[in-house]
């Protein structure tokens, strides 16, 4: 309970920031992995919302919409007899057996998948990964074949959506714990420009503290699917005015006495 106090605390008052730096790492590091699972929280939800839809239409589209193919020998060949485009939700299905389509081509489309001659192409938020059929080696592959992995795939929603939550869960928390760390770096030298009393510890755990604000607000932001330009470095500058309003309270250092 009292980390969650501290969390609301540390949102507005620098005077409380300073008041942190005596408390245990430890309890400064569990502080840190709450405000994360906070954070995430927005992004989380339509991470899930857009996995689930996303398979959905993609199964739903496979299923119906597709005419048959099949991948042999290391190439497409199906019914159609030119290039079908596909859009389902934010995701664009490409059969290409005549070889029209180019890997940038599927790149430049942000999120899609392309069926094509001789690759099969993955794009996510406009970065292609190329898989090419004769990798496989004489593996056979048909419309069918697909359509059960894409039902099979649907009936795993709840552990794919999980297992995603899990990753960008850990992968932000390495990159705030990094963010804290550099911002304590930083705060040697504010501590030296303020001639303020603060050994690094006391600086790591200002630090874990004072991205609370800018880290809810970008949290909020991402829940209202607002952008924020230049979001770097709002987020930064939010951070170090954060830490100097707070170091602004830690006692002065004492300066040595000049020699009588």
């Amino acid at each position: 309970m009292n980390v969650f106090k501290q969390l609301v605390k540390s949102l507005y008052s620098p005077k409380d920031i300073a008041s942190f730096r005596f408390q245990g790492i430890g309890k400064t590091i569990l502080y840190v992995f709450i405000l994360c699972a906070a954070a995430i929280i927005p992004a989380s939800i339509l991470l899930g919302l857009t996995i689930s839809s996303s398979i959905d239409a993609v199964q739903e589209s496979i299923s119906s919409d597709i005419p048959d193919f099949a991948i042999e020998n290391g190439e497409l060949t199906s019914e159609a007899n030119k290039p079908v485009e596909i859009k389902s939700g934010d995701m664009i299905i490409v059969l290409d057996p005549t070889g029209t389509y180019t890997e940038k081509e599927i790149e430049q489309k942000q999120n899609a998948i392309g069926i094509l001659k001789n690759d099969f192409v993955l794009a996510s938020n406009g970065t292609a990964q190329v898989f090419p059929y004769d990798q496989a080696g004489n593996l056979t592959v048909t419309k069918d074949q697909i359509t059960d992995l894409a039902n099979q795939t649907g009936q795993l929603k709840p552990v794919i959506v999980s297992a995603v939550i899990m990753i960008l869960y850990l992968i932000t928390a390495f990159s705030k714990f990094v963010e804290v760390t550099i911002l304590a770096l930083l705060g040697l030298l504010i501590r030296n420009l303020v001639k303020k009393k603060a050994n690094f510890k006391q600086l790591w755990v200002m630090s874990a503290y004072s991205i609370t604000l800018a880290t809810i607000f970008i949290a909020l932001m991402t829940s209202l699917q607002a952008a924020v330009p230049s979001q770097g470095l709002v987020v930064w500058f939010v951070h170090l005015v954060m830490l100097y309003l707070a170091m602004k309270e830690l006692p002065a250092r004492k300066e040595p006495a000049l020699p009588a």
